[in-house]
């Protein structure tokens, strides 16, 4: 019996050495998507999908299903949108206390969470409500160029936004002119 507890022992050492070793997950190191157009680019996670018709004044980007809480009803994007600004003066700033004032009407419940000037020409806000009949939360960035405002948005349902905010983030940040 000894003899058989030894073996045993023995094996269980060798199987356990002869073990592959654990995979490394690659996702994060693969290429993201990237938006190139002519005045700007921006990065976006690589399992995000573009799309159909996106052109340099209005561009939409979509993230995966997910199951964080289920079925998934509300498909998360990125939102590239340029506007033409009425004068070479207006800020970011100016732009963002506009949008501010505006959003009320299509959002019900709307709440600014941030505002911040990251920048001279660039501002961004961060705000939640009820749009339809969604609980959603956002993240806008604006930026200002050649009398043209860049706006890059992040929606997300609210209760998945702290979900994806540390990962979209980073790729938000990204957005640069050419």
């Amino acid at each position: 019996m000894k003899y058989l507890f030894v073996l045993l022992l023995s094996v269980s050492f060798t199987l356990k050495a002869q073990t592959a070793p654990e995979k490394i997950d690659t996702l994060d190191a693969e290429a993201p998507l990237l938006i190139d157009m002519p005045t700007y680019s921006i990065e976006l996670p690589n399992t995000w999908t573009i799309k159909a018709g996106c052109v340099e004044e209005q561009c939409t980007a979509h993230s995966p299903t997910d199951t964080l809480r289920g079925y998934d009803t509300y498909i998360e994007s990125v939102n590239l949108t340029v506007n033409k600004l009425s004068s070479a003066s207006y800020t970011a700033e100016k732009y963002a206390n506009f949008s501010i004032g505006y959003l009320p009407k299509v959002v019900k419940g709307f709440k600014v969470l941030e505002k911040k000037k990251l920048s001279p020409k660039s501002y961004v806000i961060s705000y939640k409500g009820n749009k339809n009949n969604i609980w959603q939360t956002w993240i806008q960035y604006y930026h200002v160029k050649n009398s043209k405002v860049y706006i890059v948005t992040f929606s997300a349902e609210t209760l998945k936004y702290r979900h994806y905010q540390d990962m979209i983030e980073p790729y938000l940040a990204s957005f640069k002119f050419k």
